[in-house]
């Protein structure tokens, strides 16, 4: 179960700008997760998720949940199998 973070909108009022950078880096590069922008922005994975809640709560960004495999894994799973 993996969780990513996308792009919803800008905010209507100035916010602080490494706020801006992770709205703008989700807007340009698409989903991702916490982790991958931690590594993009060399800060610790926590802060990356504090910030990413309080942008969460603005109604800027939303959390996606998906699933580490899909039902398209389970056919190809049984396909495999000879009846």
């Amino acid at each position: 179960m993996v969780y990513v973070w996308r792009f919803i909108r800008f905010p209507e009022k100035t916010t602080r700008p490494e706020y801006m950078r992770i709205l703008l880096y989700l807007k340009n590069n698409g989903p991702m997760t916490s982790r991958e922008l931690a590594k993009t922005f060399l800060t610790k994975p926590n802060t990356i998720r504090k910030m990413l809640q309080h942008l969460r709560r603005l109604g800027l960004v939303e959390a996606v949940w998906i699933p580490s495999k899909t039902l398209e894994d389970y056919a190809e799973d049984n396909s495999t199998e000879s009846i």
